[in-house]
């Protein structure tokens, strides 16, 4: 039988199958990894290993076939030691037993099994469907510099400088006077238009002050306040439930016992914890925690019982 065939589904589900009489593959999880020769991304996976003293059966592999074959225990575990029986004389001869889904096994001059997995098989369930990518590096992108033109450099003939005449120096006098005009023109206007800004801002403060003046005069008044009339209100007592329901934590003697018992109870994160002073026999109470529904109080003395004090018991105070 290929009985590694029944082996490798199981490594889905384990990290250790036991081939009994036989040894062990074992696998664990390796993350996802890079080869930097090959420029290959390889997904999560399960790398396996062989361990050859572990070769006493756990009955995972053996009830697997039983269940697969529809056959007894027994008779599942009469092929596997078969097999095992096979793949023991083929290695003692010398040969490598090469099993699919698994790797190469060998054996050495000292009976020492060596194993050898494939790699091509991924038996992490996280990365199924995922294969290995290779990645092409791109040439590096060079950088080239752009050739610019040079600055063009207009030069005057040296005849219409500043020590010559002719129409150029007209045409240059002219044009300064203009903007000379324009300048000033421009000057005359800006100032115009300050001037009625700053005219309207003065205008808009000292209406500002106008109308708040008159709206001081209607709210605050001069002479006697008006009568408000009196509305009378009453409220109805809403009356407070009161606890009826105690869980005791104890009952003391002396009320400095009691009062270290409050403290204790505090400490523990029972912050309504409280003394409810001396019952008919003088000893002095003290209570977890009091409630108005007794449904509320059986349910927090069951958590008081089971988690701090198994003693503590149901005080009922009738109204």
């Amino acid at each position: 039988m290929q009985l590694e065939k029944y082996i490798s589904p199981l490594l889905f589900r384990y990290n250790c199958v036991v081939i009994p009489g036989f040894g062990a593959v074992l696998t664990h999880e390796k993350g996802a990894s890079h080869h930097e020769k090959t420029h290959t991304f390889y997904p999560p996976t399960k790398v396996m290993s062989f361990n050859a003293q572990l070769h006493v059966g756990d009955g995972i592999l053996v009830a697997h076939i039983a269940a697969v074959l529809s056959i007894t225990y027994e008779a599942a575990l009469r092929l596997v030691k078969d097999q095992v029986q096979l793949w023991k004389s083929e290695l003692a001869s010398g040969n490598a037993l090469s099993l699919e889904g698994l790797g190469v096994f060998t054996q050495n001059s000292e009976a020492k099994i060596s194993f050898t997995p494939f790699h091509e098989y991924n038996y992490l369930p996280a990365s199924f469907g995922l294969q290995a990518i290779k990645v092409v590096p791109k040439a590096p992108l060079k950088k080239t510099r752009q050739q610019t033109s040079e600055p063009v450099v207009f030069q005057l003939d040296q005849q219409y400088g500043s020590n010559h005449g002719g129409p150029w120096r007209k045409v240059l006098l002219r044009y300064a006077a203009a903007a000379l005009i324009g300048v000033s023109g421009a000057l005359s206007v800006y100032q115009s238009y300050t001037i009625h800004t700053e005219n309207k801002r003065v205008a808009f403060q000292e209406a500002t002050k106008e109308v708040e003046h008159k709206i001081q005069e209607a709210t605050f008044f001069n002479s006697s306040p008006l009568s408000l009339s009196t509305l009378e209100i009453s409220l109805a007592k809403k009356e407070v439930a009161k606890p009826s329901f105690f869980i005791i934590a104890g009952a003391f003697r002396e009320p400095e016992n009691a009062s270290k018992r409050i403290a204790q109870l505090k400490r523990s994160g029972y912050e309504k914890a409280t003394y409810l002073g001396p019952n008919r026999y003088g000893l002095h109470q003290v209570s977890f925690q009091s409630f108005v529904a007794e449904s509320d109080a059986r349910a927090f003395l069951k958590e008081v019982q089971s988690q701090f004090a198994k003693d503590a018991w149901l005080l009922v105070l009738k109204k």
